[in-house]
Formats: C-alpha cells, sequence, structure tokens
C-alpha cells in the first residue's frame, strides 16, 4: 500500500484541522473529505450582515481561547494575523433588572470571597454563601450546578454559575460535568473540603502563572485571554479549505457519509468502504469528525458499544440574531451581557461584538454597532423560541434587547442564525465515557472520532484532539505499510 486513502466525514473545524494534519503526516495520502451540508465549518460561520460588514462577521462561533496555544499556532502555520478584544470594555451580568459588572474573584462564577457578590446577590444569599455547608465525599464525577448549590446556595449556582456555563455550552449547570466544566473543584467534591478555599487556592495560582489573565488578578498589559481574525474566526475555515485544496485533498460538500463496512483482514479487500452521498469510497482509514449523535448512526453496524455510548449524548439548540444599529452620538457601553435564566428573558445574552472588537468596529459605517444576541438553552420546550419563524425570533430577541438596555437604535440590519443540535451536553461521567470510546476504537484499525463530543467545545480543544488523532491515524497506516 503506497498511497493509503483517508476518508474524513465532515468538514467543521475539526474535520478540516485533521485532514490539514494528515497532510502533514502523510504528504503522498490521497484525502477525501465529505460534507452532508453545502457549506465548509460547522460552527464557525460568517456573513456579511447585509452588507454593513463586508469582509465578514461571525454569527456562530466568535473567538478562540489565546491562553491556549492550538488555535494561534495554527493561525501562524496558515499565515493568519491575529486579532484581539478591546481593553476598554467589559462585560456585565443582568440580575433583576440592574445591571453589575462581572464579578472577578471568582472561578467560573465560583467567588473565593462571597462577599465579592454582594450588590449581586442579595443580602442573604452572600450570607448563605460565605457560610459554606460542607458535604459528605463524592465517587468520581458529580453535578456542577448541584454540588454548588449544596455548599454555597441556590443563588450562586443559578444566578453566577449558570449563565457563564450556559454561554458555553447552552447548558444547565445543575446537570453539567463538574469534571468536564470545572475540574479544579473536584478535589473538594471527593475530599469534602471547602470549595471557597479551593477557589481561592486555584486563583492564586493561576494570578502567579504567565498568561493566565483571570480577570482582576493580572496588570492591564498581560496576554489577551481571547483572539480571532479580521474578518470573524470564521475564516479561519477558509484559510484551511484553501490550503487542502491546494495539496489536493478533495472536498465535497452534500455528500453525508452514511455508512461504513469494514473489509476483510487479509482479503486484498480495502479497510473499509464509506458510503458517501451516491459514492461507495475505498479507504484504508476513516475519520468520522460529525456531531455524536451522527457518527453513532454510521457506527451502528460496525460497533454497538461505540454507536450506543455516542448516541446517548444530548445536544442543545441555540440561534445567534444578528443586528447592525444606528447609535450615532450613543455609543453603547461595555461588551456586552449575560443572563441568569432565573430572569425569565427571552435572550440569555448580547454581544457588543463591535465594542468588543476593535476590527469589527473599523470595518463598520461610521455610527453604527454590531449587536449579537443568543437564545436558547438545554431544556428548552419546543414552544419556548424554535417553533417561532425567523421574523418573529428576530423580533422578540430585539424587543428583549431593547427593555434590558434601554436603547431604541434604529436597526439597519437583522438576521438569524440557528445552531440546532449543535452543542453536545457534557453529564457527569462524560470524560469517562470519552475515555471508554477512545478505548473502544482501538478496536478498529483505521477508525477514528474528533470534535466537541469527546475532549471539551472549544476550538483549541477540538485541534488538540484532531491532531491527535490524525496522528494516531497516520501511525497506524505507516506500520501497516511496512508489514
Amino acid at each position: 500500500m503506497s498511497t493509503p486513502r483517508i476518508v474524513i466525514a465532515g468538514a467543521g473545524i475539526s474535520g478540516l484541522a485533521t485532514a490539514y494534519r494528515l497532510t502533514r503526516a502523510l504528504p503522498d495520502a490521497e484525502i477525501t473529505v465529505c460534507e452532508a451540508s453545502d457549506r465548509l465549518g460547522g460552527c464557525l460561520k460568517t456573513s456579511t450582515l447585509g452588507g454593513q460588514a463586508p469582509g465578514g462577521a461571525d454569527v456562530g462561533a466568535e473567538a478562540s481561547l489565546f491562553v491556549r496555544p492550538e488555535t494561534a499556532e495554527l493561525c501562524a502555520e496558515l499565515g493568519l494575523d491575529l486579532e484581539f478584544p478591546s481593553r476598554e470594555h467589559s462585560s456585565q451580568l443582568f440580575v433583576r433588572d440592574v445591571m453589575h459588572p462581572m464579578p472577578t474573584d471568582t472561578l467560573m462564577g465560583v467567588p473565593s470571597e462571597p462577599a465579592s457578590l454582594a450588590g449581586i446577590l442579595t443580602a442573604s444569599e452572600v450570607e448563605r454563601a460565605g457560610a459554606e455547608t460542607l458535604t459528605e465525599p463524592a465517587d468520581g464525577d458529580v453535578p456542577v450546578g448541584e454540588f454548588i448549590a449544596s455548599r454555597l446556595g441556590d443563588a450562586v449556582a443559578d444566578v453566577i454559575v449558570d449563565p457563564l456555563l450556559g454561554g458555553v455550552y447552552a447548558g444547565r449547570c445543575r446537570e453539567l460535568s463538574m469534571a468536564a466544566t470545572i475540574p479544579a473543584l473536584l478535589p473538594a467534591a471527593h475530599t469534602g473540603t471547602s470549595v471557597l478555599e479551593a477557589v481561592s487556592k486555584v486563583r492564586a495560582q493561576r494570578s502567579a502563572a504567565s498568561g493566565a489573565n483571570i480577570p482582576g488578578t493580572k496588570a492591564q498589559d498581560a496576554p489577551p485571554v481571547f483572539m480571532t481574525l479580521s474578518g470573524g474566526i470564521g475564516t479561519l475555515i477558509t484559510a484551511l479549505a484553501d490550503d487542502l485544496s491546494a495539496r489536493g485533498v478533495r472536498i465535497e460538500r452534500s455528500t453525508p457519509v452514511t455508512a461504513l463496512q469494514p473489509g476483510q483482514p487479509g482479503s486484498g479487500e480495502p479497510s473499509w468502504t464509506v458510503r458517501a452521498g451516491e459514492e461507495h469510497l475505498p479507504a484504508e482509514a476513516v475519520i468520522l469528525a460529525v456531531p455524536a449523535y451522527a457518527a453513532a448512526s454510521v457506527l451502528t453496524d460496525v460497533d454497538a458499544e461505540i454507536a450506543g455510548t455516542l448516541g446517548d449524548i444530548d445536544y442543545a439548540d441555540s440561534a445567534v440574531v444578528t443586528a447592525v444599529l444606528e447609535t450615532g452620538a450613543a455609543p453603547l457601553s461595555g461588551s456586552g451581557f449575560l443572563i441568569p435564566p432565573t430572569e425569565g428573558r427571552f435572550i440569555k445574552a448580547s454581544t457588543f461584538a463591535s465594542n468588543k472588537w476593535p476590527w469589527l468596529k473599523d470595518a463598520l459605517p461610521a455610527g453604527t454597532a454590531v449587536v449579537r444576541m443568543s437564545v436558547g438553552r438545554y431544556g428548552d420546550g419546543p414552544h419556548a423560541w424554535a417553533a417561532l419563524d425567523d421574523e418573529e425570533l428576530a423580533a422578540r430577541a430585539l424587543a428583549d434587547w431593547r427593555d434590558i438596555t434601554g436603547s431604541q437604535a434604529e436597526c439597519r440590519h437583522l438576521e438569524v442564525q440557528r445552531w440546532t443540535q449543535s452543542l453536545p451536553q457534557y453529564r457527569p461521567g462524560h470524560l469517562d465515557r470519552s475515555t471508554a470510546i477512545d478505548t473502544a476504537l482501538t478496536r478498529h484499525s483505521g477508525l477514528g472520532l474528533t470534535g466537541a463530543a469527546y475532549d471539551g467545545v472549544g476550538i483549541p480543544v477540538c485541534l488538540k484532539r484532531a491532531a491527535a488523532e490524525a496522528h494516531r491515524i497516520a501511525a497506524g497506516l505507516t506500520a501497516a505499510a511496512r508489514t
């Protein structure tokens, strides 16, 4: 086998990054990327916002962590210049109809000093948090919100922690895994010791570490936490696709992978036959870079154990409503706000994108601003918002935003981007299940899985897994070629 054939299902950031790493590890390989939809990028997508942002702006994921190296390193390899958030604006928390500065003395909302939450929480809620109730040592993983509520009270979990985790996972903190979301708190859960002391120690360690930049603990000139690209982080998809095409990778849109057929060892058949659209593609390796439910469907007849575990991973629906507003001489203040579900609002968050990103502000017509409004949490009923058409969804989101902010700025452009079954929900035990999947994968030579369903939802984590799976698959193919 001089020229290995590799098929990758899914052309989101994970699929394209896996292909990218494979072109470096196996430059002679014949690689085909099959995407079920008519576009590339998965949850990364840009729009010109009705012509108001000709160079593009994100309507999906809008940033990547800079404090992790994976995205920045990939951008450097592709020759892309990084953009960073403005330091002139900060985020806020909307509680009891009042905007509050985002508390800084916390770890994802969990405080080290409950007094720092005064003004956001009531005096009795702050007192409850300060009188931490120690719980019995727990075995294994626990729901992070339930743990925080039992230790520090319901208000800390539902008002402070939930909107922060909800912004990342579109989930509800009382159902999310501590090991997968705030693993630094696990020792306190396992030993029955103080979570307040645990947060204090973690923050002290991170504030002393170069580049950690926990808000409130680093100098103004410290490295930024987040990064993006001019035109939006979605332009990373275009750069990857261009690089892959130049290296001979075949990228097929509207071509879903629907089935796999393993070959018989020693028969001379290909290791895998991939049903992709109307084609049957022979391959020595297959990587599924698709959501867990899609991978489960493909693997049902290949490995029922893996398929069953993948099929049990729930996903959240959400939507981003983006508005271009005429702010004129009354610009918006801050970088946006989060809203706890306890407020009963239609939107759950808003980002003042052109305040947050200087490159976007510079790209817009003078006197205008871009505002993103987020809708949807896991567990929303079918009639909460998903049943609305785009026009009504956008109108209700903007009306809620206006009521919250008091702004009556005229709207130049308004658009909706729905993200259906887009964010995996990490229930307690998720990382153990992911490890079990990886162990089971070793039963199948040349089969890989990448994406947000395994190790984390952020771009850097997806890139790390993509690189690891590409390395593992390449090593297996190289070893097989030598035998």
